[in-house]
C-alpha cells in the first residue's frame, strides 16, 4: 500500500494524468539481453532552442564558453509570476490508447534484464548554495526539482517534474520524454529550465537546457504503448544561475540503475498540480508491480494521486532519507484521469543507451 503525507510536514505525493519519467547515470559494464524488437534504442538530441516573445522568433542559443549559465533572454522569460502560472503538461490518459496496436504485433514478453548501476548518487559540493527566494521545504531533496518550458505548438507554459543525475559531466537532468518533445508532429520545447527544490517560488537556482534528447519512439509514436514505453528524456544543462556550477555538484544527484524486475520499494517525488497546486514538493512511497499497456510492460503504483505535473517525476529505488538520494528506475510516465494509478517506463538496456549517449552531449 502506498503511503503519503502533505510536503509542508516532511513527505508528499506525486503522480499524473499526463505522461512522466525519470533516469540515472554512469554507463553498466554488463553485457545487455536482447531488447523488445518492436522498441527501438535510436535517440535524437537537438541543442535547446530559446523563443523570444518580444523578437517573435525562436533561435538555438550558442554559449561564448563552458561555464555560461545560459541565454539571458531564458532567464528573464522565467519570472516567478509566469512559473506560477504554467500549466501541467495533460495528455490523454494511456487506458485510451490500449487498443490503438496499428504495427504492434503480438508477441512472448521477453525475460528481465540483470539490474545494472550505470551511476552512483553522489551529494553536493557546493554547501553554499541558499534559495532564491524563502526557505525551502525540509526532508525533500533538492536534487528533485520542477521543469519549466514553453510548447511551441500552442505557445503556452508548461510544468513538469524532474531531478539531477549523476554523470561524467555533471550536468543531466531526468524527466519524462514528452516534457522535452510534443510527440509526433510535434516539436521540441523552447526555454526549457530545471528549479531544483523548488516550492512556492523559492528554488536554488534554475538551470537551463543546452541539449535536449530522448529515445525516437517517444518521437514518433507519442501517446500509445510503443510510445510512453520510451517517455524519458536526459537533458544536459547548462551552470546554475546562482550557483555557477553544474547541478549536480551543486544539488548533488541520483544515481541511475536499470534493468531487473519492475517489483521494487520505490519512492516517487514530483509536483501534482491538484495538490498544493503544483507549489510543493510532494513524495509517495510504496511497491511498484507491473502493468500493461497493449503489449508494453511498465512499472506500476497505485494509492499516490498524483495528477498534472508530476509527469517526469523520478521513481527511487533504495531512496535514503539522510542523504535525500537513491538510484533512478523510472520516472512518472502516465496514468488515468482518476489519478487511482501511476505508470513509469520499465528501464532497460535502451535506457541505458540513452544515458550514455547523453553523457557525450556536453
Amino acid at each position: 500500500m502506498t503511503r503519503f503525507r502533505n510536503t509542508y510536514t516532511t513527505l508528499t505525493t506525486f503522480v499524473s494524468a499526463a505522461v512522466l519519467l525519470i533516469s540515472t547515470t554512469v554507463p553498466a559494464s554488463a553485457s545487455p539481453m536482447a531488447s523488445d524488437p518492436l522498441s527501438s534504442s535510436t535517440t535524437t538530441a537537438v541543442r535547446a532552442q530559446v523563443t523570444a516573445l518580444g523578437a517573435n522568433r525562436t533561435y538555438t542559443y550558442v554559449p561564448t564558453n563552458n561555464t555560461s549559465v545560459g541565454d539571458p533572454i531564458v532567464t528573464a522569460y522565467w519570472t516567478p509570476e509566469r512559473m506560477k502560472s504554467a500549466i501541467p503538461t495533460d495528455t490523454p490518459t494511456s487506458t485510451t490508447e490500449v487498443n490503438r496496436q496499428i504495427d504492434e504485433l503480438e508477441q512472448p514478453a521477453l525475460a528481465d534484464e540483470p539490474v545494472t548501476d550505470g551511476s552512483s548518487p553522489v551529494t553536493a559540493i557546493l554547501n553554499a548554495i541558499t534559495p532564491q527566494a524563502v526557505t525551502p521545504v525540509t526532508n525533500f531533496s533538492k536534487t528533485n526539482g520542477k521543469v519549466f518550458f514553453r510548447n511551441q505548438t500552442d505557445g503556452k507554459d508548461y510544468v513538469c517534474s524532474g531531478a539531477s543525475v549523476n554523470s561524467r559531466s555533471k550536468r543531466l537532468v531526468v524527466t519524462a520524454g514528452h516534457c522535452v518533445h510534443g510527440g509526433p508532429g510535434k516539436d521540441w520545447h523552447t526555454n526549457w529550465i530545471f528549479a531544483p527544490g523548488y516550492s512556492n517560488g523559492a528554488t536554488y537556482g534554475t538551470y537551463q537546457a543546452a541539449t535536449l534528447r530522448t529515445l525516437n519512439d517517444w518521437i514518433n509514436y507519442g501517446e500509445s504503448g510503443r510510445g510512453f514505453n520510451s517517455d524519458v528524456a536526459f537533458v544536459t544543462t547548462y551552470s546554475g544561475s546562482t550557483s555557477g556550477d553544474t547541478v549536480v555538484n551543486a544539488v548533488g544527484g541520483h544515481g541511475f540503475r536499470w534493468g531487473g524486475g519492475t517489483g521494487f520499494d520505490v519512492s516517487i517525488f514530483g509536483y501534482p498540480t491538484n495538490l498544493s497546486g503544483g507549489q510543493s514538493m510532494w513524495a509517495c512511497w510504496g511497491s511498484s508491480q507491473t502493468g500493461w499497456n497493449g503489449l508494453y510492460k511498465f512499472n506500476h503504483i497505485t494509492g499516490c494521486d498524483f495528477g498534472g505535473g508530476s509527469s517526469g517525476g523520478p521513481w527511487l529505488d533504495e531512496y535514503s532519507n539522510t542523504t535525500g538520494l537513491g538510484y533512478v528506475r523510472s520516472v512518472t510516465s502516465n496514468g488515468p484521469a482518476d489519478n487511482s494509478y501511476l505508470r513509469g517506463p520499465y528501464f532497460d538496456s535502451r535506457v541505458n543507451d540513452l544515458f550514455v549517449a547523453a553523457n557525450k552531449d556536453w
